[in-house]
């Protein structure tokens, strides 16, 4: 069926700094934005706005909503999170959206896989409508895409075995966590800590010992999200993760582009050094294939 024809879509408030208080406040209800669309919906940093900002019942977050980016970079645009049962009354802020599905007609749990998918995720942000620096969704392409319509029976079973999936995938990164910090309480127990240098061990700048290599610039317009002859891929500061590197939502750019010394190689280490999320700049993976 067309996305359009069983969810639809409704746009977020708009509000000025004046209006925010905390969240909480008497007359108010929590806002959500760009921030808080993650992996999960991240609740640290909510905002709260008057209710009275609110013209519509559509515009309160429901559980089971899936909560868009509409607006943001262009590697974020279209980023979603699943709306679980919140702790206030909320609404949502102008740079995200909320994809709606109709009742009777479409699982929203099924529609959130589906929409978080890799395939659709990259469809999506091929859409974006690109601004200065800010890329934003294009709402009507969206709602033309087709979405395998199964019954509701066969609907629910399949979330719930991509629920299942994601819950081992989640205990596999805490178990990886949980091994990186025991990596970190060997390395203080054999050198100790780094920054008080307890064994005198001698220090060196970072760029006395090793070189730094900007990464690739290339125009969107030559990138391509599937593998082409003569293509390469390029990581970007989404491909790393906790995990190490991830190989999901690659870019392939024309082999002309990249010259001989940013072709990585083994034991390379990758750092985010620009993102839209302050969260990611400065993490680091390294490569070891």
């Amino acid at each position: 069926a067309r996305l359009g024809d069983v969810a639809g879509f409704v746009r977020g408030i708009t509000f000025k700094p004046v209006d925010v208080v905390p969240v909480g406040t008497a007359g108010s209800v929590a806002c959500m934005r760009t921030k808080n669309v993650q992996a999960l919906l991240d609740l640290e940093d909510v905002w709260g706005i008057p209710e009275s900002l609110i013209r519509r019942e559509e515009q309160f977050l429901q559980q089971g909503d899936i909560l868009v980016s509409s607006a943001n970079s262009w590697n974020l645009v279209g980023k979603c999170c699943w709306v679980p049962s919140l702790p206030w009354r909320s609404t949502f802020g102008g740079f995200v959206s909320v994809l709606r599905a109709q009742s009777g007609k479409l699982n929203s749990r099924y529609l959130y896989h589906w929409f978080n998918s890799v395939r659709i995720q990259s469809t999506l942000r091929s859409f974006g409508q690109q601004t200065t620096n800010i890329s934003n969704l294009n709402i009507d392409r969206c709602l033309n895409q087709l979405v395998p319509l199964p019954t509701l029976v066969e609907q629910q079973r399949i979330a719930d075995v991509l629920d299942r999936a994601g819950a081992l995938r989640a205990k596999r990164s805490a178990a990886l966590r949980d091994l990186d910090a025991l990596s970190q309480a060997v390395f203080l127990d054999m050198f100790g800590d780094p920054g008080t240098n307890p064994k005198g061990w001698a220090k060196a700048k970072v760029g006395d010992l090793s070189q730094q290599i900007r990464g690739v610039t290339y125009v969107k317009k030559d990138a391509s999200l599937e593998p082409e002859p003569g293509y390469v891929p390029i990581l970007r500061a989404g491909n790393i993760t906790s995990d190490g590197i991830s190989e999901d939502d690659l870019v392939f750019v024309p082999r002309e582009c990249v010259a001989a010394n940013q072709l990585l190689r083994r034991h390379d280490v990758l750092i985010a050094t620009s993102s839209g999320s302050l969260d990611v700049v400065g993490k680091a993976a390294r490569i070891e294939e």
